[in-house]
């Protein structure tokens, strides 16, 4: 692994481990600074873009590897990123790779800050689904399903439909979930709606009571008796303590 060590200095060895080992192992991941050049990245990450050492990656960008529509699609994420502060989580991303062609990742993308809370860069992390049995037809009606979850929290998302978009069964719906996300199609949509709540309390004022109607709950009692077994605590407690640790 190939790390800039004044970078990492500056992002504070504690904060950046907590944040990624949350998600390794089996893992190849990469550190950029808010220039979107590369400050960090491991063995997996350069062989994957067909070099032979990760030091080859430090000061470059995403373009200077990727095709220009895959490193514009980086680019914006990594605004998001940067500029909102807010974290891509489990994505499922088509990644053009030098040695073995196009594959799938499920990427993960989350700022890294100063101790006085600037965002000076971000660490991102993607697993390889190359799994067997993980046909590309399969992984690409989970990433149809993941994709309508999202744009549709409000709306009852049954299983039958998500299996209906997907191409497949309920069952092998599920089954494939479990594959890519570790979750079942169910506790996949529950978690889908309780992190967007969670963003929406953390970043607005809205009434909670409208929040858990934009993220598929009949009422805020609903909302809340999920979001106390799912987050340990209830939504207002959630938006104070958010709120209190912002800098």
């Amino acid at each position: 692994m190939a790390v800039d060590a004044a970078f990492l200095d500056q992002v504070g060895s504690a904060g950046f481990a907590e944040r990624l080992f949350a998600v390794l192992p089996d893992v190849v991941f990469c550190l950029k600074d808010a220039d979107h050049r590369y400050r960090g990245a491991n063995r997996a990450f350069a062989e994957r873009l067909g070099l032979r050492d990760p030091r080859q990656l430090l000061g470059r960008r995403a373009e200077d590897f990727f095709p220009p529509e895959l490193a514009e699609t980086y680019r914006r994420q990594d605004r998001q990123v940067l500029v909102e502060g807010k974290a891509i989580t489990e994505e499922l991303e088509l990644v053009s790779s030098r040695k073995d062609g196009l594959g799938w990742y499920l990427a993960t993308k989350v700022a890294l800050k100063t101790a006085d809370g600037e965002i000076i860069g971000l660490a991102s992390v993607s697993r390889d689904l190359r799994t067997p049995g993980a046909g590309e037809a399969e992984i690409e009606g989970v990433a149809r399903v993941a994709e309508h979850v999202r744009a549709h929290l409000a709306d009852p998302l049954p299983q039958e439909e998500l299996a209906r978009i997907a191409g497949m069964s309920p069952t092998q719906l599920d089954r494939r979930m479990r594959k890519v996300y570790y979750l079942s199609t169910a506790r996949f949509v529950r978690k889908a709606r309780i992190q967007h709540a969670a963003d929406l309390l953390a970043r607005s004022d809205r009434p909670i009571a409208e929040i858990a109607l934009d993220c598929g709950y009949g009422d805020q009692t609903a909302l809340t008796r999920q979001f106390r077994a799912t987050v340990g605590m209830p939504p207002a407690a959630f938006r104070d303590r958010a709120r209190s640790e912002s800098p």
